[in-house]
């Protein structure tokens, strides 16, 4: 398995120790439906997968659950970038995962940096809020 390193909402990084768990990953295709969503709620963490930077079903997954009350750990796996972290927190993200690889190329000042910068992104409200 590729080293990962984890990426809390501060944009902290921290080595991620070889868990086999970790190798339990639900890919975001496998969690698109409400009723695979549903299933997933009583669960104590969810990993999604997704397939890099330009897969925005993980952040749509997470904030799924959370609107569906789940209160356990949402960490999302793949090659994420540093600007995507406000839009990750606010989906409900707990933790990002990526390949050290990765991580040389984005350095944790870019991911803190992104991290102090909270309010930079918002869900836009649905047409029932308005």
């Amino acid at each position: 398995m590729t080293a990962l390193i984890s990426i809390n909402q501060d944009g902290c990084f921290s080595a991620v120790p070889d868990d086999p768990a970790i190798e339990h990953v639900l890919h975001v295709s496998d969690a698109a439906s409400h009723d695979q969503i549903i299933l997933l709620l009583d669960q104590r963490a969810v990993r999604l997968k997704v397939d890099g930077f330009s897969d925005g079903r993980g952040f749509s997954v997470a904030r799924q659950l959370r609107l569906h009350g789940f209160t356990g750990v949402i960490e999302v796996i793949g090659d994420l970038l540093p600007d995507q972290l406000p839009m990750a927190v606010a989906a409900g993200v707990d933790a990002i995962f990526i390949r050290a690889e990765h991580a040389e190329r984005c350095a944790e000042a870019q991911w803190r940096q992104m991290s102090a910068d909270k309010y930079r992104f918002g869900y836009q409200r649905s047409v029932t809020e308005r």
